[in-house]
C-alpha cells in the first residue's frame, strides 16, 4: 500500500478509538458522578523513502471532563453530592482512593462506608454513628452530626474529609467510579467545601452531543475507508496495466 493509504489507516485506527471512548460516556450516561472523556490527537511527521514528508495522525491523551454534573434530589440522608470542587477521600486495601460519588450507607459496624463497602475518611479517622442515633445531619462543611434518645441537642461524629488536586487529569479511574492518584499528584484539604446532604451529583454526559459525535466519527471513518479503497484500486489498475503490457 502507498503512502496515502498508510496515512488514511491511521486516521481509522484513531477514529476506532474514539468510537470506543464515545461509547464508554454513552454507556455510564446513568452512571452517578461519572465523568465523561474526549479524545485528543496530534500530527504524527515521518519521511517517505523518496524524501516525501508524510503527516499521519495519532491519538496522544484522553482527558476526562471534570465538570460538575447536575445534582438529583433522593431524600436519602447519607447521600451526598459535591457542590464545586473536590473528592471523598475512600480507604481501599490498596491504598487511599477519590470519588465524587457521594451514595454512602453503614456498614455493621456502622461506619459510614461507601456503596461498595470501603470506609469513607473523616479528618479525623472513620465516622461511627451510635446504635441508637437518628436524624442524621450533614452539613455543607462535612460535619456529620445525629441526635440520641433524650439528648435533645445533636452530637457531631466527625467531619467527612474532602480533597482537591492541582491537575486532576492526574488521577486514573478505576472501578466503582473510584480514582487513583499518580505519584506526583498531591491531594490537598478543600478550603471551603460545600456538601449538599440527601442529593446525588449525575453523569455530566450530554447524550445528544455524545450521539452527534458518534455519527460524525463514523462519517468520518468511511470517507478514510473510501481513500483507502480508491488507493487500492488505483494501485490494481497501476500494476495491471504494467503487467498487460509487458
Amino acid at each position: 500500500m502507498e503512502n496515502a493509504g498508510y496515512i488514511a489507516l491511521s486516521r481509522q485506527m484513531v477514529l476506532n478509538r474514539e468510537m470506543d471512548v464515545i461509547a464508554n460516556n454513552l454507556a455510564n450516561v446513568t452512571t452517578p458522578a461519572f465523568k465523561g472523556q474526549t479524545l485528543r490527537f496530534q500530527e504524527f511527521l515521518d519521511r517517505a523513502k523518496d524524501g516525501t514528508n508524510l503527516s499521519y495522525v495519532e491519538d496522544s491523551a484522553a482527558p476526562r471532563d471534570w465538570r460538575e454534573g447536575p445534582l438529583t434530589a433522593t431524600g436519602n440522608p447519607l447521600d451526598v453530592a459535591i457542590h464545586g470542587d473536590g473528592f471523598f477521600v475512600v480507604s481501599t486495601p490498596t491504598g487511599d482512593r477519590y470519588t465524587r460519588k457521594g451514595h454512602f450507607e453503614m456498614d455493621a459496624s456502622r461506619q459510614l462506608v461507601s456503596s461498595d463497602g470501603e470506609v469513607i475518611q473523616g479528618e479525623s479517622g472513620p465516622i461511627t454513628v451510635p446504635q441508637d442515633a437518628y436524624d442524621i445531619s450533614i452539613a455543607e462543611d462535612g460535619t456529620v452530626s445525629a441526635k440520641s434518645p433524650g439528648t435533645p441537642q445533636t452530637t457531631e461524629l466527625g467531619k467527612i474529609r474532602l480533597v482537591s488536586f492541582a491537575d486532576p487529569q492526574a488521577l486514573q479511574e478505576e472501578s466503582a467510579g473510584l480514582y487513583k492518584a499518580a505519584p506526583s499528584a498531591t491531594a490537598t484539604p478543600v478550603a471551603n467545601p460545600d456538601l449538599v446532604q440527601g442529593t446525588l451529583e449525575q453523569s455530566n454526559v450530554q447524550p445528544i452531543i455524545e450521539l452527534t459525535r458518534m455519527m460524525t466519527v463514523s462519517r468520518n471513518y468511511e470517507a478514510a475507508q473510501q481513500l483507502v479503497q480508491s488507493e487500492h484500486d488505483r494501485i490494481r489498475k497501476a500494476i495491471s496495466g504494467i503487467v498487460g503490457g509487458a
